[in-house]
């Protein structure tokens, strides 16, 4: 039998990407296809701002294609989603394709973030499929402010629901105002280490 770790690197030599690029979905099968949150996608879809600098610089880079990896019911998904699909549709040659975690387990299971399925996972590809970096959202800023403002060292399933409501209200404003603007940064990051 083998160990674990034979397997993982077996299963990360046998990975082929360009089999899952064509199983990706667009926006539009996407949002289509949620039954959570379809709402507060559309709205942010509808007023998340990109700055002209940020399109210059996604510009600069040789990305061919994306991918990313989500799911409707993850609120830093219903937020970094859509701000996502408003940054490629300026770019008619980079394909965005979406993937539903629990839908993709292998596929996840190849991007997982320090042994953890973190949602979204974006990974950058040029034109011959080279990784050439990968984000895992939310950015730091809004994980910490999370963290003070709604989590205060509770589990999740322990804070009321009506808390929890109101906190999703103040934290899609606080993305539409402050936290995109730190997402498109470190997704920046990482492009810049290639």
């Amino acid at each position: 039998m083998k160990n674990l770790e034979t397997q993982t690197v077996e299963k990360q030599k046998s990975f082929d990407v360009s089999a899952w690029i064509g199983k990706g979905i667009n926006w539009k099968a996407y949002i289509g296809a949620c039954k959570k949150n379809v709402g507060r996608m559309e709205r942010i879809y509808e007023r998340v701002s990109i700055p002209e600098e940020a399109f210059r610089y996604f510009e600069s880079k040789d990305i061919s294609r994306v991918i990313c990896i989500a799911e409707d019911w993850c609120p830093d998904c219903v937020q970094n989603v859509p701000m996502l699909v408003r940054l490629f549709e300026h770019f008619p040659q980079i394909i965005l394709k979406l993937y539903f975690r629990d839908d993709n387990v292998y596929l996840i299971q190849h991007y997982l973030t320090n042994g953890k399925k973190v949602i979204p996972t974006v990974v950058f590809f040029d034109e011959r499929l080279n990784e050439l970096g990968r984000w895992a959202g939310p950015s730091r800023k809004a994980k910490k402010w999370t963290q003070d403002t709604l989590i205060k060292g509770r589990r999740i399933e322990e804070i009321p629901r009506d808390e929890i409501e109101s906190f999703g209200r103040l934290y899609d404003e606080k993305f539409l105002t402050e936290f995109y603007r730190n997402s498109l940064e470190e997704l920046e990051a990482v492009l810049a280490q290639k």
